[in-house]
């Protein structure tokens, strides 16, 4: 068990893309008077970037990331958006041509986050049709060979990839679970490729909060926290507290990243309330797994 205290980012897109790629100052200055360690980032890509360049956005954040004494924590292109819905095109694991786009779309991230200094760029099963019983092992098979060049170029860059588990009403019925991940990643006999468990999609899909902690382990680099409703840390019904009881006994040290999607009530008290609510869990927790708990009197040799 770990007493290194949580690590808390903000996924930085759940601000607005207005915000996020007009104004990216305010989401450093909020970030910092609330207490965060870091950031995460999604490159003005597809209909994200609002006509921002890669190289411009690039030396924003490096200049704002110093300015403010945040890390960037990952870089994620938020595959559940299937690339760009506009475009005929969008990049999949499930299918050659659309695996190739993510290939190639991945080793920019890789080459973004280098460059800024994150140690992981998200990936996730985004299907190109369904999956059935007839084809999953063909379907399996080339997310695994996209995966293995994925992870070939980030070996070269010194970046690992964090892989999300996602649900089936979003991404497809397809290694939807973190063990179906797990097993995955180790068809790809690659050592940089971990799990990003998001907790909004795990509610769909785990039996259990603290079980898939579990289950994920030691592969469970870096999490999403969003609640069952999407929302900020507490304003839903996942059980956050066993979730941290799990980090806790595995000795996680990856950064914690918070989402709302939509900022309900308003961005401010969403960013606030979710790492005010992930620190008093927190709190609570290390009482629960001391030895003075539940009576007080801890048992010494």
């Amino acid at each position: 068990m770990t007493s290194n205290k949580l690590k808390f980012s903000y996924f930085q897109l759940t601000f607005g893309q207005r915000e996020a790629y007009l104004h990216p100052e305010k989401t450093y200055e909020r970030l910092k008077r609330y207490g965060y360690d870091a950031i995460e980032i999604t490159p003005p890509k597809g209909r994200y970037g609002l006509g921002v360049t890669m190289e411009d956005y690039l030396e924003t954040h490096k200049r704002l990331k110093a300015d403010y004494g945040l890390a960037v924590s990952c870089i994620n292109e938020c595959w559940g958006e299937e690339w760009d819905p506009f475009s005929p095109t969008y990049k999949t694991l499930t299918e050659p041509k659309t695996a190739d786009l993510a290939v190639s779309e991945t080793r920019s991230s890789i080459d973004f986050a280098a460059e800024l200094g994150a140690p992981f760029v998200t990936v996730a099963v985004a299907i190109h049709g369904d999956i059935t019983r007839d084809n999953v092992a063909e379907c399996t098979a080339v997310a695994v060979d996209a995966l293995r060049r994925m992870a070939d170029y980030a070996q070269g860059k010194n970046i690992r990839l964090v892989f999300e588990a996602t649900n089936h009403l979003e991404m497809g019925k397809f290694v939807n679970t973190v063990l179906n991940h797990k097993r995955m990643i180790e068809l790809t006999e690659r050592d940089n490729i971990g799990i990003q468990i998001d907790w909004f999609h795990a509610n769909f899909e785990e039996l259990n909060p603290y079980e898939a902690v579990m289950d994920a382990h030691p592969l469970l680099w870096h999490m999403h926290f969003r609640d069952s409703n999407s929302l900020t840390p507490g304003y839903g019904t996942v059980d956050f507290k066993a979730v941290l009881r799990a980090v806790k006994k595995i000795g996680y040290d990856g950064y914690c990243t918070i989402e709302s999607a939509p900022m309900i009530p308003n961005a401010d008290t969403a960013a606030k309330d979710g790492i005010d609510y992930l620190k008093f869990l927190e709190r609570i927790v290390e009482y629960q797994l001391s030895p003075e708990f539940p009576n007080g009197y801890a048992v010494r040799r």
